[in-house]
């Protein structure tokens, strides 16, 4: 049980495959699960049955064992221990916590260690879902609930920003959730329980309280972790059947929230967030505490806030919801009183909520809301005209950049500011500003390129010549890249030195015309000069009918080198590169070897495991191949060996031609001579193309893994004229070769291709397998014996020993369940 898990050496999205990697424990996990449990029985049944006798406490005992196994703390043990942490709890309840309490007092926390973020690859667990699991269980105990709490109170403080739903306040919320609580603690010990939390993690109580002020028709709940083998949990954990109790709870959350001493603007929002639950004269108080806060001395920021609160959750297309009855339309009525009554000072401050998001959220005033968008956005639109208008009155420029700095919309400032409030010698001073200050660059690009944008190709060309004398060619650089991507910016890029034109090219964003497919042509000669052919592209991949074919032909060969692309900024998308092959091959006149060196670069994307579905996959090469057997047999010796002893000449990285062949050999589905006119002209192109192959292999000795490769290669034969597979001709062929080798081949690519499947209950579906398989044997055993007894019998006994083992799987399960 103390044994290291090997595993936690490897990465954490590698450790799923540790048993690749050799990192195993010599012990399974069952066996440890057996002997965990083993402890908990002892622990809880031990001394009735061998204290008076033997003078055994197994309570005790468990507890040393548990104190042994974990002493001295580390991350690595709990995670080593990950599984095993809920019954080393369950085996010793106080020995678990104080451990965990202990630890939680040391400046350097080894559990906090559990509460990092984690990812959410392919098979990866979460470190932390033991130790959650652990105090779920304690927590049904009445006499360690409250330190199961405290715990999980000083847990949740920690944010943990992934998408795993196992977090400790998760866990918290379930336990104390006032309809369906997870604890046998009754409602008394759960208030306090709550006021606990209020008093030594504040943050963390005040949601959890919140958390217990929800809507009926939203409301989800979860079961916790149970105790296997005590009866803590037992008989608790369904919802509440009766609304008394329910109601109660919820009556003393709301008390907890109402009556807190201070309030915080956030809490306050979240108090405003919560008003549609709460009955009339909770409301009445809520508005009170906003106004004894607003009384005494808040600032102008805090009041903007929460003002901005009241608009969303009450007063905006959100709250009208809530408005159906005669309370909640009172309610809306007095959230605009003091929504008025809020109206901060500072001009910033008044206006910053039209300029949080671009997409502007929330009713306008003066407008219906059943009036179609576009009154609305005519609205939105005027008022946040004005509202720049007065500030750059009031505040000049400076003011604007401070406003764009409080929210998500300065490209739509920027544009605002040129079309509509600006005069035309005040733009230049705005974009000298932008230009020249020294704040967030990254922002002042933003309103540089609203403002740009905004102009049309001639105000835009006159500006930049105004300020040509004025700035630095660097600075003009800057404004060029932050301008359309349009052939009328490109005129002035020209005009630069050859080392701003180069600098231009290589920094530019690409953007797709859909207005001038000559400048998207354009666009690709231009990146691909500077070696951008990933970004050249990513911008017509859109559209790639319009593109000259002779541009996707070099875009595709300049992705296969190294060129100017930023590692990781235009990743190649596998469906536009597949549609690309499509469109060569319908358009481009390159020959049929020009095209199949091109799949091959291509592989990795153009390969197709699953056949009949519409996609690319590599018919040129496969063509190729069927024409010129040497490839086959070049990848035969790129990927293997030689059987005995020799070394061939290999040009090249060794390590990357094995993969390339290797991928090639998986890839190929298309037997050769098939689409010949008669059966006989198949058989005969066949059986040339499978000799060439078979002596170049011999020569080379390599024979035996060719034969398996061939045989792969037969695995996707079609079903012959007469019902049965495989197809004539290549049955007839392995018939006359006769190789073993080939039948293995052919059973492994058989086998394989039924690829991930849904399993039923027993092995229904691997006798039907089995059956097909059968008929097929049955039909050649006299006109192909060797094919059906090496192939076809091969594939019936191999699914009925699977069917055989499923049986006896399924049977042990419902044993082991019952």
């Amino acid at each position: 049980m103390g044994e290291d898990d090997p595993a936690l050496d490897l990465p954490e999205k590698e450790r799923w495959a540790a048993g690749l990697y050799g990192k195993k424990r010599e012990f399974s996990g069952v066996l440890r699960e057996g002997i965990s449990e083993t402890l908990v029985l002892l622990a809880v049944h031990g001394k009735d049955l061998f204290g008076k006798h033997l003078g055994f406490e197994g309570a005790l005992e468990a507890a040393k064992i548990v104190r042994e196994l974990l002493m001295p703390l580390t991350t690595r043990k709990l995670e080593a221990n990950n599984r095993d942490l809920p019954l080393y709890a369950e085996a010793a309840p106080r020995a678990f916590l104080n451990i965990i309490e202990q630890d939680l007092q040391s400046d350097n926390s080894e559990v906090l260690g559990l509460l990092r973020p984690v990812g959410t690859w392919i098979f990866s667990t979460c470190p932390r879902t033991g130790l959650l699991w652990a105090l779920e269980a304690l927590a049904w105990n009445p006499h360690t609930f409250p330190r199961v709490v405290n715990i999980l109170g000083r847990l949740s403080e920690v944010e943990i920003n992934d998408n795993w739903v196992n977090k400790p306040f998760e866990s918290l919320s379930s336990i104390l959730r006032v309809w369906m609580p997870q604890t046998a603690a009754d409602q008394e010990m759960r208030v306090r329980a709550v006021k606990m939390l209020l008093d030594k993690h504040p943050v963390v109580g005040w949601r959890v309280c919140l958390k217990q002020m929800e809507d009926y028709g939203t409301r989800i709940g979860r079961y916790n972790y149970k105790p296997k083998w005590r009866r803590d949990g037992y008989g608790y954990g369904e919802p509440l059947m009766t609304f008394e109790k329910i109601h109660a709870s919820e009556r003393e959350m709301i008390e907890l929230v109402l009556t807190r001493q201070t309030y915080t603007p956030e809490m306050l929002c979240d108090l405003v967030s919560k008003l549609h639950v709460l009955v009339l004269n909770d409301q009445e108080r809520v508005w009170k505490i906003i106004e004894d806060w607003r009384i005494s001395g808040a600032p102008d920021e805090d009041i903007a806030k929460v003002r901005e609160k009241i608009r969303v959750a009450v007063l905006s297309r959100r709250g009208h919801k809530w408005a159906g009855d005669e309370s909640q339309a009172f309610l809306k009525k007095k959230a605009k009183e003091v929504y008025d009554e809020l109206l901060p000072k500072d001009i910033l401050n008044n206006y910053e909520w039209l300029f949080r998001q671009v997409w502007f959220e929330g009713t306008v005033e003066g407008v219906v809301e059943e009036e179609d968008f576009q009154t609305r956005e005519k609205e939105v639109l005027r008022l946040r005209i004005d509202a720049l208008t007065e500030i750059a009155r009031e505040r000049g420029i400076p003011g604007i950049l401070e406003l764009s700095e409080r929210g998500n919309s300065r490209r739509l400032i920027g544009a605002y500011l040129v079309s509509d409030v600006l005069a035309a010698e005040r733009v230049q001073d705005l974009i000298l500003t932008c230009l020249r200050s020294e704040n967030n660059c990254l922002s002042l690009n933003e309103i540089l390129a609203g403002a740009l944008w905004s102009l049309n190709k001639d105000r835009r060309k006159a500006m930049l010549a105004s300020l040509r004398n004025k700035i630095s060619e660097e600075e003009l650089l800057r404004l060029l890249l932050l301008s359309p991507y349009r052939a009328s910016t490109w005129e002035i890029v020209d005009q630069l030195s050859a080392e701003a034109r180069n600098g231009y090219w290589v920094e530019v964003i690409p953007q797709y015309s859909f207005d001038s497919f000559e400048e998207n042509n354009e666009s690709i000669r231009r990146l691909l000069e500077v070696k951008r052919p990933r970004a050249a592209f990513a911008s017509v991949r859109f559209n790639l009918e319009k593109i000259n074919p002779s541009l996707i032909i070099q875009m595709l060969s300049d992705m296969l080198k190294n060129g100017q692309d930023k590692e990781g900024e235009y990743l190649l998308n596998s469906y536009d590169v597949r549609e690309a092959f499509q469109l060569l091959d319908r358009k481009s006149d390159l020959s049929l070897e020009e095209k199949a060196r091109l799949e091959f670069s291509y592989l990795g994307i153009l390969d197709v495991s699953s056949r009949g579905e519409d996609k690319h996959g590599i018919p040129n090469l496969e063509l190729y191949t069927e024409q010129h057997p040497e490839l086959f047999v070049q990848a035969i010796v790129w990927t293997y060996k030689r059987k005995n002893s020799g070394e061939d000449l290999i040009e090249g990285d060794k390590d990357s031609l094995a993969q390339c062949g290797y991928r090639f050999l998986e890839a190929i589905e298309r037997i050769p001579g098939l689409n010949e006119a008669t059966k006989k002209e198949q058989q005969e192109k066949l059986s040339k193309w499978v000799e060439a192959v078979r002596r170049a292999c011999a020569d080379l000795d390599r024979l035996e893994v060719a034969d398996e490769w061939l045989g792969n290669l037969f695995s996707h034969a079609p079903v012959g004229e007469d019902g049965v597979w495989p197809d004539e001709a290549v049955r007839n062929v392995m018939e006359n070769i006769r190789s073993q080798f080939i039948s293995r081949g052919a059973h492994m690519g058989l086998f394989n291709s039924r690829g991930a499947h849904f399993c039923g209950k027993g092995g229904a579906q691997e006798r039907e397998l089995a059956n097909k398989y059968r008929v097929w044997a049955d039909a050649l055993q006299f006109t192909h014996p060797f094919v059906s007894s090496s192939l076809l019998m091969s594939m019936v006994y191999t699914y009925e020993c699977e069917a055989e083992r499923l049986d006896i799987e399924t049977e042990i399960r419902s044993r082991v369940t019952l």
